[in-house]
């Protein structure tokens, strides 16, 4: 595990940990990784160079943004397997060097957990039957203050480490060329260096759909939500067969000319998910999201932003 005492690394960490797998190594700056290796069972080292992949099946790898290109690079040119936490970088450029890896589709891993919440799967295949619309997804992350790397200018604001959870899934949905039509962005929220706020309109190939994206880090509570309560999450897809709202951990349907009905869902954890898919992956199948569609994600990213400049 590399950046295994932030926020994710933990979350990643006692994952592995809780479907039996030995985290063997955590790396991390803070004094904090010394009190998590002992709750392990974990050996502290300082650098991933210092790792070899003739013992290690998998690396973790928690960093922020913009660092996380470089590590990931090394690591896969020297044998290891990789789950890399979304996104790929900071941006297409940032991420631009895995891009020359000959076995990164089969190497790479890249932590979109919205994979494997149990409603993904079902709407996504409800939209590759359906004529879809437009799809709107509004996607608020709580953060109570707004410190750390996540303010650093180079790391993208709030598009880049919440917003892309959202672009990616549904650029997984559908195929074509982006079309960046109306963008806006605030750092009202925590009047931080960042933008805090955001909201894009886009379009995919040739005469739709819309997809209307609202992201945002909010500084209160919700009462429902993913990973705890601490992300609010919903999609709405409006297509001539029907509409599908997801909200959390339910999703509404109408069919046409029909009524609504509502499934529930359980909660799972999703970081505990996504760990069982890796440990598949560890041992040679493919990943549930690789290099190729992460960095669509990636790129249609860049393009909000430049909207946004």
């Amino acid at each position: 595990m590399i950046g295994a005492a932030g926020w994710a690394g933990r979350r990643h960490a006692r994952a592995f940990r809780d479907i039996g797998a030995d985290v063997a190594v955590v790396i991390d700056p803070s004094p904090a990784v010394h009190e998590l290796a002992r709750e392990l069972g974990a050996t502290v080292i300082e650098s991933h160079v210092d790792l070899r992949p003739d013992n290690i099946d998998l690396v973790v790898v928690s960093l922020p943004t913009s660092v996380q290109p470089g590590v990931t690079a090394d690591l896969l040119r020297r044998g290891f397997r990789v789950l890399v936490e979304k996104p790929l970088g900071s941006s297409s450029k940032n991420a631009a060097e895995l891009g020359a890896i000959d076995d990164i589709d089969d190497a790479l891993m890249v932590g979109y957990t919205l994979h494997h919440h149990p409603i993904a799967g079902p709407l996504a295949e409800w939209i590759s039957e359906s004529t879809v619309i437009s799809i709107s997804v509004r996607s608020a992350a709580r953060k109570l203050t707004l410190d750390s790397w996540r303010v650093a200018p180079q790391e993208g604001g709030v598009i880049v480490v919440n917003g892309i959870h959202a672009i990616e899934y549904v650029a997984s949905c559908f195929p074509g060329d982006v079309t960046v039509r109306s963008s806006y962005r605030s750092d009202q929220l925590h009047n931080a260096s960042v933008s805090d706020y955001a909201a894009a309109s886009l379009t995919f190939g040739d005469g739709g759909p819309l997809f209307r994206l609202e992201t945002y880090w909010n500084p209160w509570n919700h009462s429902a939500g993913l990973n705890g309560d601490d992300w609010a999450f919903e999609v709405d897809v409006v297509a001539h067969e029907g509409r599908r709202l997801w909200s959390n951990w339910a999703l509404h349907e109408w069919n046409r000319h029909g009524s609504e009905s509502v499934k529930h869902y359980p909660e799972v954890d999703l970081f505990l998910e996504q760990a069982k898919r890796a440990i598949d992956f560890a041992r040679g199948e493919k990943p549930l999201v690789g290099y190729r569609q992460a960095l669509r994600a990636t790129e249609i990213a860049d393009k909000i932003l430049l909207e946004l400049e």
